[in-house]
């Protein structure tokens, strides 16, 4: 009886141990001062370790602190479109890859890298199948 105990205090010990350092592993809060340089590697050091909630967060913050610079902001988008493409949400990848090819419609898209509208392009394709 002493020896079924022991076993399941076990278990519940080690369960609420994965449990509580898996919540632990959240990314440290971003500096105020941080480049987006910075934290683009910031976000792609979580991307490399498979941690694509952390990759995400750093991605919104991107975005939130350098959004009205368009190349931050579509660089962000097109990382946010392809998290969701690896979560296989489909849909709203699609969606996110589009609204990125229909910002180079724009006036001033002429200043844009023409890279993140290359790899929608090319993710709308895998995506859609059409070519």
């Amino acid at each position: 009886m002493h020896r079924s105990l022991r076993i399941i205090g076990f278990w519940m010990f080690a369960s609420l141990s994965i449990l509580f350092f898996s919540c632990a592993s959240a990314p440290p809060p971003v500096p105020e001062d941080a480049s987006p340089q910075k934290i683009i590697q910031l976000a792609q050091e979580r991307y490399d370790a498979y941690d694509l909630d952390g990759a995400s967060y750093y991605y919104q913050v991107l975005l939130e602190r350098y959004g009205s610079d368009p190349n931050y902001m579509l660089n962000a988008k097109y990382e946010l479109a392809f998290i969701e493409y690896k979560r296989g949400n489909k849909d709203q990848a699609l969606a996110a890859f589009r609204e990125i090819v229909a910002r180079y419609d724009e006036p001033d898209a002429s200043r844009l890298s023409p890279t993140w509208k290359l790899l929608s392009e090319k993710m709308i394709t895998k995506l859609t199948g059409t070519t």
